[in-house]
C-alpha cells in the first residue's frame, strides 16, 4: 500500500501532465502578474470596507497576451474592500466580465489608508495572482 504523502504525489504529478496537455483551443491563458488598469465606476472611501462593501470598474486598458487582445477596454470588473485593520482597508478585484462571461480572478490588494477617499473614475491597477483562462 503507498503512503498517503506518495499518493499526493502522484495525483499532483497526474494533474500537472493534465494541465500541460490541454488543447489550447480551450481558450487564452491570462498569466500571473499581468496589470489590469481600471476606471472606478463610483466613488470608494476606506470606511465602506467595515461593511464588506463591492465596487465595479471598467478595464481602461485592453489586456493583451503574445500580442493579442485577450480582454478589451471598455470590460466590466469587480471587487471587493475588506478592512485590514482597523486604521487600514484594502481593495481587490474578483470578477471581470468578457463577451457576455463572467470569469473569478484573484488580484493582489491595494491598501488604502483610513482617511483615503477615491473619486468616480479614479484609476487604479492591480495585478494578478492567479492566471486564468478567457474561453474562445
Amino acid at each position: 500500500m503507498r503512503s498517503p504523502r506518495k499518493w499526493c504525489g502522484i495525483v499532483a504529478l497526474s494533474l500537472l501532465s493534465i494541465c500541460a496537455t490541454a488543447s489550447p483551443r480551450s481558450g487564452k491563458s491570462v498569466p500571473v502578474m499581468t496589470a489590469l488598469t481600471v476606471k472606478l465606476d463610483q466613488a470608494m472611501n476606506a470606511r465602506a470596507a467595515a461593511n464588506g462593501a463591492t465596487f465595479t470598474a471598467t478595464l481602461k486598458q485592453p489586456v493583451e497576451v503574445d500580442g493579442q487582445e485577450i480582454i478589451p477596454a471598455g470590460a466590466s470588473a469587480g471587487g471587493l474592500m475588506s478592512k485590514e485593520s482597523p486604521n487600514n482597508a484594502q481593495m481587490e478585484l474578483n470578477s471581470v466580465f468578457v463577451n457576455g462571461r463572467s470569469y473569478r480572478i484573484t488580484t493582489e490588494s491595494l491598501p488604502l489608508g483610513q482617511k483615503t477617499a477615491l473619486p468616480a473614475g479614479a484609476t487604479l491597477t492591480f495585478h494578478l495572482m492567479l492566471s486564468f483562462s478567457i474561453a474562445k
